[in-house]
């Protein structure tokens, strides 16, 4: 599985759950449920290479933004909620997470619901094995996020006016 597999794999569950992350939990839990432990480890590899695409102190920015103070734990969700969002939103808000101003409800990426979904492919496979297989990719931050932390917060507004503008009204 690639991200030519991953994507339509989270827009089915996207499409028939509603776009509700918990639902798309249920979806995938159901797909994957019988699914062969390389189907799982691939999957896992996609979520977690498309996590870390937003693991930027510019993003863990926006999300501080929207939700107030964000803890890794907290980062970790709201990742995994812009993926939910779909493969086109995501590659739009990982190229600039300004682009989030034009998502329509932004607290449900502070209400944590996608923890569920970040954790489904590998809640199945820790069923079957345990957590003593060291090998399989997990969401956890393995080092400090890239790119510059900027925390003046004039110098924030200015790089991410839409958002800016959308959290004002």
């Amino acid at each position: 599985m690639g991200e030519s597999t991953f994507w339509p794999a989270v827009e089915a569950a996207r499409a028939r759950a509603g776009g509700d992350p918990d639902a798309m939990a249920e979806v995938l839990e159901a797909e994957f449920a019988e699914a062969d432990d390389e189907t799982l480890r691939a999957f896992q590899r996609e979520l977690v290479d498309a996590s870390r695409r937003l693991y930027t102190w510019r993003h863990w920015t926006a999300a501080e933004m929207m939700c107030g103070y964000v803890s890794d734990d907290v980062f970790t969700d709201w990742r995994s909620w812009v993926i939910t969002l779909g493969r086109e939103t995501f590659t739009r808000v990982a190229e600039d997470p300004d682009d989030l101003a034009d998502v329509a409800d932004l607290s449900a990426g502070c209400e944590g619901g996608a923890e569920i979904f970040g954790a489904t492919v590998s809640g199945i496979f820790f069923e079957r094995h345990g957590y003593a297989d060291e090998t399989f990719p997990i969401l956890e931050p393995i080092e400090s996020p890239t790119g510059e932390r900027v925390t003046d917060r004039r110098a924030i507004r200015r790089s991410m006016p839409d958002l800016t503008e959308r959290l004002r009204g």
